[in-house]
């Protein structure tokens, strides 16, 4: 069983088609501070690799993600 972790923010991008979850994910976390958390929820399998990539090169740190299902879910912390 995993812990369930706090966040300050929540982004739903799960009736977006791309490359707009991606381009909405980086505003936020744009607009966060450092050591936030975003939650993010999403229905393209996609957003998968383009989060883990985005999460690389800024140096972000998924902390969390459950990709079963049809509802993919992250917790992304702002570096």
């Amino acid at each position: 069983m995993s812990k369930k972790l706090a966040f300050e923010e929540k982004l739903d991008v799960r009736e977006l088609d791309c490359p707009m979850p991606i381009m909405q994910a980086r505003a936020m976390l744009a607009r966060m501070a450092s050591g936030d958390h975003l939650n993010i929820v999403a229905n393209n399998r996609e957003f998968i690799r383009e989060i883990h990539t985005l999460s690389t090169q800024m140096g972000h740190i998924v902390l969390q993600e459950d990709t079963e299902g049809e509802t993919l879910s992250f917790v992304i912390q702002k570096k």
